[in-house]
């Protein structure tokens, strides 16, 4: 024999062992009942024995028959109209304290008692069964009820797409005791707490289904529910593979847009550079060039040359942020500097028109400053290429809502529709005819985001183009008071 199988022969000895000592004292407890009623009956007989018929009194112990039927059944009921005939046979009909009858007529009497107190005890043995029978038809309709409920709720939690095994761990937890009576636990070996009856779920994946007996849970009952919790434990098992499936296809697919837009960007963005640098080295091999024409090539070269290595810049800034790798050297960080300096390099690459209107003193934010300057020299780049010559491009903001807000706007035509969910986006132009490699934005969003900040696009068609870059507002550092 196994030593598992050791502690379950022995529980079960100990179970039948509990059982007989049961069944004893309840026979104990019924003839004692028995002995009660109809010692109860026979005093009162007694009593009314001098002022009424002793025929007529019997009725008195066909009452004793009824509690007992009641209270214990046929047999007891049968038991006691036996002792009753004998009791007031031996008391109460003459020759007293005798079991013999002198009289005919009470013999008679005496079998028509004893035959009424058998119907009666009979009617009401029946009629205790009956009402026993909807007892415990009234309980098994109470248990199937809270069974349903917990596969109801187990289900909608599944439907809403909730964590299961987080709803399954207090599946009882509704109930009017305040604490869960039963629960289930997705584990291999069962963790059973005191005083719980623990049965397997017959699911793909390892768990256990436990309940307090003083609950009202029993083996029976458990097993039952264990099986339609399993089948919903499969069928989350099974959403969350096919949730995974579903994410692996989308990110493949993002990878395969990715590659591709790359592959484009490669072939014609940085083609067009490099074919710039190429004609213009070849034409300084010209001996027939004025100083004009080859300070002109020499110019070409240098611009197309750092027209390639910002593009080059921004495919390693934004892989950088494809694989999370930013890592943003976090401080205190000043925004007017920044737009300070962002404003300059964006006059230094173009004249045009800049107008800051923030406050003198705007709140400082934690954030890498140089990063942050990257960010405001795109957008500024941006709105300048796409306002008109005349129209000023305006940098405004300040601090509100809990967040310290600034917005570049430019006075062009605007951003269609139909491109502003995917404005950020890598390779991703305002429009077709665009300049730049569509990668500005993307690289601005990954920059502010890494910061802790949000970046969201203010555009209507035909007219301003507004980003507002926000940064949650902190408490100051004292010597900024």
């Amino acid at each position: 024999m196994s030593p598992t199988q050791r502690p379950t022969l022995e529980s079960a000895a100990m179970a039948r062992q509990n059982g007989h000592r049961g069944g004893a004292r309840q026979i104990g407890i019924a003839a004692l009942e028995v002995m009660g009623a109809v010692g109860a009956a026979t005093g009162a007989v007694a009593l009314l024995d001098e002022v009424a018929p002793v025929t007529g009194l019997g009725v008195l112990y066909v009452l004793a028959v009824m509690f007992v039927a009641v209270r214990r059944g046929q047999i007891a009921a049968l038991v006691t109209a036996l002792l009753s005939v004998t009791v007031l046979n031996f008391f109460f009909i003459e020759p007293r304290y005798r079991l013999t009858i002198a009289d005919s007529h009470n013999v008679a009497a005496l079998g028509v008692f004893l035959i009424a107190a058998l119907v009666v005890g009979r009617l009401a043995a029946a009629a205790r069964q009956q009402a026993t029978e909807a007892e415990r038809r009234a309980t098994l309709a109470v248990a199937r009820e809270r069974e349903a409920t917990i596969l109801a709720e187990a289900a909608s939690s599944l439907l809403a797409g909730r964590d299961l095994e987080a709803e399954l761990a207090s599946i009882g937890a509704g109930e009017p005791s305040g604490d869960s009576s039963a629960r289930v636990g997705l584990t291999s070996a069962p963790e059973r707490r005191e005083g719980e009856l623990a049965v397997p779920l017959p699911a793909s994946r390892p768990g256990w289904l436990y309940g307090r007996p003083d609950a009202g849970w029993d083996r029976s009952s458990l097993e039952r529910l264990a099986e339609g919790l399993a089948g919903l434990v499969d069928v989350e098992r099974e959403r969350q593979r096919l949730a995974t499936q579903s994410a692996e296809a989308e990110a493949t697919r993002r990878a395969d847009v990715a590659k591709t837009a790359l592959l484009h960007a490669i072939s014609h963005d940085l083609r067009s550079p490099l074919t710039a640098i190429t004609t213009a080295a070849s034409a300084l091999r010209s001996t027939s060039l004025t100083p004009e024409d080859r300070d002109a090539l020499i110019n070409a070269i240098e611009s197309e040359a750092a027209r390639l290595s910002g593009l080059v810049d921004d495919l390693l800034d934004l892989s950088r942020i494809e694989a999370h790798a930013v890592n943003p050297r976090t401080d205190w960080c000043d925004l007017g500097d920044v737009l300070a300096r962002a404003t300059a390099q964006a006059e230094s690459r173009r004249e045009h028109p800049i107008e800051l209107d923030v406050p003198a003193e705007l709140p400082l934010v934690r954030a890498d400053a140089a990063q942050l300057e990257r960010v405001f020299s795109n957008l500024l780049q941006n709105a300048v290429e796409f306002s008109p010559d005349d129209a000023p491009v305006r940098i405004s903001g300040g601090p509100g809502g809990g967040k310290v807000t600034v917005r570049v706007t430019d006075q062009g035509r605007g951003i269609p529709r139909t491109k502003r969910a995917e404005i950020f986006e890598p390779f991703v132009r305002a429009h077709d005819s665009g300049q730049g490699s569509g990668l500005g934005l993307a690289i601005c969003r990954g920059l502010v985001e890494a910061n802790g900040g949000e970046i969201r696009l203010e555009s209507t068609t035909g007219h301003e183009t507004t980003f507002a870059v926000s940064f949650p507002l902190v408490a100051q550092p004292a010597e900024s008071r």
